[in-house]
């Protein structure tokens, strides 16, 4: 697992239990912002285009399922 991956997953859990230690957070609106945030975040160094397709992408790899494998985000080294 990449170090980038250890980070993101370290965050998440946070989220997490952030949601769990607080009752007034609403772990869906939390989710959301974050979304929100990530795509800000994305435009600043990537086109609409290249983030819907990325979104796209994702979303029907989602419903598709086509195996068991996890989606990968790579480097693009």
């Amino acid at each position: 697992m990449s170090g980038e991956q250890q980070v993101i997953d370290s965050l998440l859990q946070q989220l997490d239990q952030a949601a769990i230690d607080d009752n007034r957070v609403n772990k869906g609106y939390l989710e959301d912002i974050l979304f929100t945030q990530i795509l800000s975040r994305l435009a600043e160094r990537r086109t609409q285009k290249d983030i819907l397709h990325q979104v796209q992408y994702h979303l029907n790899f989602e419903q598709r399922n086509i195996s068991e494998d996890e989606f990968v985000v790579t480097r693009g080294c």
